[in-house]
């Protein structure tokens, strides 16, 4: 019964019977309101009984076409689902990544969206430099994170997560400095730094921009180790040997599982935020993964805000 001849019956049907309007359903598929009429009218003479009442006020379906209403909905959708997979390009989605921010944050969430997304493979890449449109080009990246206060102007930027700052340490560390860990003084304690927050940032930006809120008598003894990555500075206080100033988003594990502690219980806005570049925003790939990336952002900042919310 199912060829050629009915099919285009069949989505004529499926969009009436959803807007319930002949007119509307024309309007939806660009035809006119009497092709639409004469494809649902041959539709019911093949088929043999009726699908619609006509009514002065519109459309009813007929038990038989909500049956077939029914199967044809669910057919469309799992027809259209199909080929927009078969119309996702083979190639993973190239994404570069901050190192830190891939190792302490994304890495440990990418495994749910191939969960969700088994058709789009990524190969992540964790790099530091400096992006626009004609560098993602050229080296045929699709999406990429970057975390400074840049205003994109000439390539599609999404902000993905402001970003917070709190110090942090080991309570060992903290139990050996005491009159630290209550604020009184900073002698004998090691600050840990993350050189290059981004490329460009001022020395010691991150403990300088909490330090102005919170202990600004503190300012002229901001010398200590630094170390080029984040994550270095996080993994040299887990093993106790200083304070580091922790960005919310690459912290909030040890906090929450009490590896680090937030010594003050203070944050401060951090200068930058997480963007998101994309080369080819209409690209299926990069609006999926864009979707799910930013979802999982919003989901985190509540989560973030609960953790580090100051303690009554």
């Amino acid at each position: 019964m199912l060829d050629s001849s009915i099919l285009g019956g069949l989505r004529c049907f499926e969009t009436a019977a959803r807007l319930l309007s002949f007119t509307k359903a024309a309007q939806s598929l660009n035809l006119t309101q009497s092709a639409v009429s004469q494809q649902i009218r041959n539709l019911e003479d093949r088929l043999g009984y009726p699908l619609f009442l006509r009514q002065s006020r519109g459309l009813v379906l007929t038990a038989k076409g909500k049956v077939l209403f029914d199967s044809t909905t669910k057919a469309f959708f799992d027809i259209d689902c199909a080929l927009q997979r078969l119309a996702l390009s083979d190639a993973p989605l190239h994404l570069s990544c901050l190192p830190s921010f891939a190792l302490q944050w994304l890495m440990p969430r990418l495994t749910e969206f191939h969960r969700q997304q088994p058709d789009v493979s990524v190969r992540l890449e964790a790099e530091f430099q400096t992006l626009d449109e004609k560098e993602m080009e050229a080296l045929d990246i699709d999406v990429a994170v970057r975390y400074d206060p840049v205003a994109y102007t000439h390539i599609h930027a999404d902000i993905l997560l402001d970003e917070c700052l709190v110090a942090v340490a080991t309570s060992e560390y903290l139990a050996e400095h005491p009159a630290f860990a209550t604020g009184v003084s900073l002698d004998g304690v090691v600050l840990l730094h993350d050189a290059a927050p981004w490329i460009g940032a001022a020395s010691f930006v991150e403990w300088r921009t909490w330090l102005e809120a919170h202990k600004p008598e503190w300012l002229p003894h901001l010398e200590g180790p630094q170390f080029n990555l984040s994550s270095l500075a996080i993994s040299a206080a887990l093993n106790h040997q200083g304070v580091a100033m922790g960005r919310g988003a690459l912290v909030f594990n040890e906090i929450k599982s009490g590896r680090l502690v937030n010594v003050f219980d203070k944050q401060v806005t951090a200068p930058a935020r997480y963007v998101l570049l994309s080369r080819q925003p209409d690209d299926r790939r990069v609006a999926i993964f864009s979707s799910w990336l930013k979802a999982e952002c919003a989901r985190f900042d509540i989560e973030r805000r609960q953790l580090l919310a100051p303690s009554r």
